[in-house]
């Protein structure tokens, strides 16, 4: 067990899965919902974080490999995308779930969860929970696992990507009584904020994927 190696995939895969920076838009989807109908999302959530951690952790580079796909073009696509959803969370424009009175009082609490899971699992769960710093770094942890102790180690990052994922759920449990705690003004106003950062964040995958290119790809061929 290389207990370096597992910290810092832990401590890195929490910051660049930043739970608590998306939790205001957590509540600011699922706001007008139940409690009981939030638990089920925050676990759905939380069940689709896992599973797209482990999907890279495994397959990760064999995946972008077989569509052809470079780390950079990821990181510009996914940081385009994040750009858009940062505009529309600071001009107040993320859509809430239409209200359907008689079609709720006919559903259980999990299937209505499953209704709103289908509509906010994007964003929510890609790209910002699991965005391309995420991937870029479940997929560089995973081939030095391989190159140090080869399959063991790798069963070792996933028992961390199990850890990591149960700490996003409880996070996200957390969201009612935050929503309490500020109120919607001070909610409006945090999902506003992070509105900003998640939008400069999509600038900033796009810099970097684009000054990629060039440096490696571009400036080569030029020479």
């Amino acid at each position: 067990m290389d207990k370096q190696l597992l910290s810092t995939f832990a401590a890195s895969l929490f910051a660049l899965l930043n739970p608590l920076g998306i939790l205001p838009v957590f509540i600011s989807y699922t706001a007008k919902e139940s409690k009981a109908v939030q638990k089920w999302l925050a676990v759905l959530l939380s069940l689709t974080v896992l599973g797209l951690l482990l999907l890279f952790l495994f397959t990760g580079s064999a995946l972008l490999k077989f569509f052809g796909i470079t780390l950079d073009s990821f990181r510009i696509a996914g940081g385009i995308l994040l750009l858009l959803i940062g505009i529309n969370l600071v001009t107040g424009e993320q859509k809430s779930k239409p209200q359907d009175a008689a079609n709720q009082d006919n559903q259980s609490d999990f299937q209505e969860a499953e209704s709103v899971y289908r509509k906010i699992v994007i964003p929510l769960a890609m790209p910002l929970l699991v965005g391309p710093g995420v991937i870029a770094n479940v997929i560089l942890y995973a081939n030095e696992a391989q190159a140090k102790k080869g399959g063991f180690q790798i069963i070792e990052l996933a028992g961390v990507c199990i850890f990591i994922s149960s700490i996003v759920c409880a996070i996200l449990l957390s969201g009612r009584w935050l929503q309490k705690i500020l109120g919607n003004v001070g909610l409006s106003i945090a999902t506003r904020i992070l509105g900003l950062l998640v939008a400069s964040i999509g600038v900033q995958f796009v810099v970097i994927g684009l000054t990629n290119v060039i440096v490696k790809t571009i400036a080569p061929q030029l020479r």
